[in-house]
């Protein structure tokens, strides 16, 4: 293994003021995963320590649009992996009672998302494949973002008269076009509106030039041009 980057469970917990037992803890819970070494040590990338201290939206976004060095413990290179962690996304939620009604609406959302990133750019990744996935229980937070074609390019496959971002996002959480790839990717996120629009999860979704807000338990859409371009797409969920 190389270990260049690696640090020892002790300096890891001095870094984020927790102590070796909680880390030891959240290990286990796979709140923060250890890096084994070939004797049997708990390391950590520092890294990996810098970006769990920070926001995870921010970690997603600065990806997503630049292209930054991205954690292991955020990254999934396969849809097979993404389903391993949105497994374990799922069994977490289900732990806490107040969400016991709602934990497998927002696993569902989130697993319509995610995998839209793996179908809709399977082969033709513009350059750096597989997804951000991240969370936070306690901050009732989930993020999600991939480098891929965005929504745009996927829907002008079928509707090449869309002429922007913000259009496009508004067919794709608003009008049926069929149920054949690739447009699936727009009747994924109408189901995504619909849970949203009836239970307290709220998104804000951006592709392109474009973002998109849909508040907790409605079903107005919100969607404007954003100043700043991100490659792909990048979600947060909240609950």
């Amino acid at each position: 293994m190389d270990n260049k980057g690696l640090i020892s469970i002790g300096e890891a917990a001095s870094i984020l003021g927790v102590s070796i037992d909680t880390l030891r803890r959240w290990d286990k819970s796979g709140k923060l995963k250890s890096v084994k070494t070939i004797g049997g040590h708990r390391k950590y990338f520092r890294t990996q320590i810098e970006i769990f201290l920070n926001d995870l939206y921010r970690l997603a976004k600065d990806w997503a649009s630049k292209g930054s060095e991205l954690s292991p413990e955020f990254y999934c290179s396969n849809s097979a992996i993404f389903q391993a962690r949105l497994t374990r996304l799922q069994d977490l939620l289900g732990e806490v009672k107040e969400l016991a009604s709602i934990f497998p609406l927002i696993v569902a959302i989130t697993g319509e998302i995610g995998n839209n990133s793996f179908d809709h750019n399977l082969g033709s990744w513009p350059d750096v494949p597989g997804t951000f996935f991240g969370y936070d229980i306690n901050k009732k937070v989930v993020v999600l973002a991939d480098r891929g074609l965005g929504v745009q390019t996927t829907l002008k496959r079928v509707k090449p008269e869309l002429s922007g971002d913000a259009e496009s996002l508004r067919v794709a959480f608003t009008e049926i076009i069929s149920g054949r790839a690739p447009e699936s990717r727009g009747n994924g996120l109408k189901f995504v509106r619909k849970i949203i629009s009836e239970n307290p999860v709220g998104l804000l979704f951006q592709t392109g030039n474009a973002e998109l807000i849909l508040e907790k338990d409605s079903d107005m859409l919100d969607i404007r041009d954003t100043s700043d371009y991100l490659q792909g797409c990048l979600a947060l969920i909240t609950f």
